[in-house]
């Protein structure tokens, strides 16, 4: 489809820049709300312009986000209801 990667950057720009103006994440239902389309979009673009927009939203970090998420990995066994990483202390 023509245009996919021009809405899919026009989404996340907004994406982002909504998350800058709200102080952080997005309610799930918003950011849900984005996601499908942002996934139509990304399985019609080429993959050139996928790796093309990865390239864009992985340059720099978003505006506002945190330089450390202060979050450990964990060792979890497959099936184990312990989430893979937790608040460093």
């Amino acid at each position: 489809m023509i245009g996919a990667a021009r809405r899919f950057s026009e989404l996340m720009n907004d994406l982002l820049l909504r998350r800058e103006i709200a102080g952080g994440p997005l309610s799930q239902d918003e950011e849900s709300a984005v996601a499908g389309e942002l996934e139509r979009c990304w399985w019609e673009m080429t993959d050139d312009e996928q790796a093309e927009s990865e390239s864009v939203f992985s340059r720099e970090q978003p505006p506002g986000a945190p330089a450390r998420i202060d979050q450990l990995d964990e060792a979890v066994e497959q099936g184990a209801r312990t989430p893979p990483r937790r608040k460093a202390a």
